[in-house]
């Protein structure tokens, strides 16, 4: 093995420290579940906890409940999603653009900045009992009778670094690759035009723009792409996200000072409006773009052929970037307050937009692996297809919530946060995560998984579980389990709820056999080495292998 060089070394902290937060992330789901089965077991659990607690009482099941409810997607999206994705990034930009970072000092600042943020925002919740739901609808935030205040301060300094380092690394990602070292550099601006198709447009209308880049037809690579497009919803999330908390900051400051603002001054339907217009854009703008352009990267080089309709996949991520940017009122479905033709238009019609486009983004992606059969199923080229299935599962109970009318029925249940959103991001996201991390650690340390039993082992036993416990979920939903909600036992979901603890389960066997099989492959030393220095290893008489 050769010596892991220092980006490929921060490359794989980054997947590392997000597998651990998926741990995290996956333990407080289970958690939850076993609370809405069996509370009783968990008594003796909750009890050792509260001991630890610095509350001026000892919490109860609700708070407990909760406070982790609103926590835990925090994890699993700002600490299990995004930590991965900036160390792959920040690998995969200058590989293909065959240049360095622009700005290497951000790198441990970005890996530093979101552990803490992720940090604060958990510790909120378990030390704060900071519980106001992870939609943080207006006025719940501030109403300090009910919401703790302090845990409410620390989630929202917590978020508020997670978002500024997400600015960060979305300008060092863009500084890259608009930095002057490229033939075909151009300013922000420029690339923010055509990203949207304005140049394109102004063409049409002859009155084009001969300095503007085409980032269509300009030699780009599909995947930079996809990243530069999907990288302003990244930014777009930052900004309003820190937006919305800073405002909850300053209530919370001033309720803390003795100087309590009148929560009735800012319009809870602008608020909510503002809030999913910024989070959509992790949700269904960015994930989607993000995912496709991973796809494109990988598959090709997984089956050895060009991407099927390459000329073509360019528009469509750009029409994905237009259709993220009005499709945020599908959060206000159930909202009667919310004006029916934004509903309709918005949440409904442009909603389908996403299908549209995701759909030939399957297509192509597809058609690359079926023009290049007899194709060897490479662990990595596996995970893409059940990543794709999640895809694909996941889209189509979002196109059921999609309808004004049936969403009456399931938009605040189980259904939602289960068949749709835990099959996207567990199945959809999470193989993908897996596909990525078994391309790039045999690139990074060119060494390959040495146990494909455990890679089988890892794929079943994941996509196994991960669908059951959606659907088991799903079920419990379409038959009127409510989210955000605590049962008490005994209740009509339990077998549901006990079927989806069972599905995570089996999920952890899988995953198990990924660490497992990541110690056989690097060895303990080469994964030490990731997190101590060289000269602690060599006192302890471990070397990390060289070649």
């Amino acid at each position: 093995m050769n010596k892991i060089g220092w980006m490929e070394k921060w490359t794989l902290r980054f997947a590392v420290v997000g597998l651990v937060f998926l741990m995290v992330s996956g333990f407080e789901g289970s958690l939850m579940r076993t609370q809405l089965v069996a509370p009783k077991a968990l008594e003796g659990f909750e009890s050792a906890l509260n001991a630890i607690r610095p509350v001026g009482h000892e919490p109860t099941h609700a708070e407990l409940f909760y406070s982790m409810l609103t926590v835990h997607p925090v994890v699993g999206i700002y600490g299990f999603v995004y930590m991965p994705i900036m160390g792959a990034f920040y690998f995969l930009v200058p590989y293909l653009l065959k240049k360095e970072i622009r700005h290497k000092k951000l790198v441990p600042v970005n890996f530093w900045l979101q552990i803490i943020g992720v940090a604060i925002c958990w510790l909120s919740g378990f030390f704060g009992l900071f519980n106001a739901m992870y939609t943080l609808y207006w006025p719940l935030p501030v109403s300090f009778d009910r919401v703790p205040v302090i845990g409410s301060v620390a989630f929202m300094l917590g978020a508020a670094i997670v978002m500024v380092n997400i600015l960060l690394f979305s300008y060092n990602m863009f500084s890259t690759v608009l930095s002057k070292s490229n033939p075909r550099s151009y300013t922000f601006w420029q690339f923010l035009r055509a990203a949207f198709g304005i140049s394109r447009l102004m063409k049409w209308l002859g009155k084009e723009d001969k300095n503007a880049p085409n980032l269509d037809y300009n030699g780009l690579p599909v995947f930079i792409v996809a990243i530069g497009r999907g990288s302003i919803d990244t930014v777009i999330n930052a900004i309003v996200l820190l937006t919305a908390g800073v405002l909850i900051l300053v209530y919370g400051l001033a309720y803390l000072f003795n100087s309590p603002l009148d929560p009735t001054a800012v319009d809870p339907l602008v608020y909510k409006n503002w809030f999913w217009w910024g989070l959509d854009m992790v949700a269904d703008g960015n994930a989607l773009m993000y995912t496709a352009g991973v796809w494109y990267l990988l598959i090709p080089l997984l089956v050895g052929r060009e991407l099927y309709g390459a000329s073509v996949v360019k528009t469509v991520i750009m029409v994905d970037l237009l259709v993220s940017m009005g499709v945020w009122s599908h959060h206000l479905l159930g909202d009667q307050v919310q004006p029916l033709v934004m509903r309709i238009i918005s949440g409904q019609l442009i909603t389908w937009g996403e299908f549209f486009t995701m759909g030939l983004t399957i297509f192509a992606s597809l058609m690359t692996i079926w023009q290049a059969r007899p194709v060897k199923l490479t662990p990595p080229l596996k995970f893409i297809l059940g990543s794709i299935f999640g895809f694909m599962m996941g889209g189509v109970a979002g196109l059921i919530q999609a309808n004004v009318g049936l969403n009456m029925v399931f938009h605040n249940t189980q259904w939602v946060v289960s068949l749709h959103a835990h099959t996207f991001l567990l199945t959809g996201v999470g193989m993908l995560l897996f596909a990525v991390m078994y391309a790039l650690i045999p690139m990074l340390t060119k060494l390959e998984f040495k146990d494909q039993r455990l890679v089988n082992i890892h794929f079943w036993f994941w996509i196994v579980g991960s669908v059951a416990m959606a659907y088991a979920m799903g079920m419990a939903g379409a038959r009127g389990m409510l989210r955000r909600t605590l049962y008490p036992t005994p209740n009509q979901y339990q077998v549901f709820m006990a079927i989806a603890v069972v599905g995570a389960a089996v999920m952890t066997i899988g995953f198990l056999a990924f660490l497992v099989n990541i110690v056989k492959t690097l060895g303990w030393a080469n994964v030490l080495s990731l997190v101590f220095s060289e000269s602690w290893l060599e006192k302890r008489g471990l070397r990390p292998a060289t070649a």
